[in-house]
């Protein structure tokens, strides 16, 4: 994705950094809960749902895992604003500014 003139700073090394080992530490976890899910009985529903959440999950985290030092991370793929720092820290593997999930999670 191109930047815009809505792309107005970029995140410094150390923010990036941050957000980096938190995505990292995450993906382990996620790893490790989604092994423990196969290992466990998949014939109970509430199991099944948990390795289908995690999966998810793992793959957004490994998705920003793999643009966090790209040029447009940290940059809403709906409206090209850029994501607060604050967000991310909340939630690393963000993609959408808070209006644009907002609006997102109403349709």
């Amino acid at each position: 994705m191109p930047l815009t003139q809505h792309h107005t700073r970029y995140f410094t090394i150390e923010q990036r950094e941050t957000l980096q080992r938190m995505l990292e530490a995450r993906a382990a976890v996620l790893r490790d809960e989604v092994s423990e899910d196969v290992k466990a009985d998949l014939n109970a529903e509430a199991e099944a749902a948990s390795l289908a959440v995690d999966v998810v999950e793992l793959r957004a985290v490994e998705a920003a895992l793999a643009r966090v030092h790209e040029p447009d991370f940290g940059v809403c793929v709906d409206c090209s604003a850029e994501i607060p720092f604050a967000r991310l820290q909340a939630n690393p593997s963000a993609t959408r500014c808070r209006a644009c999930q907002t609006l997102a999670e109403k349709s």
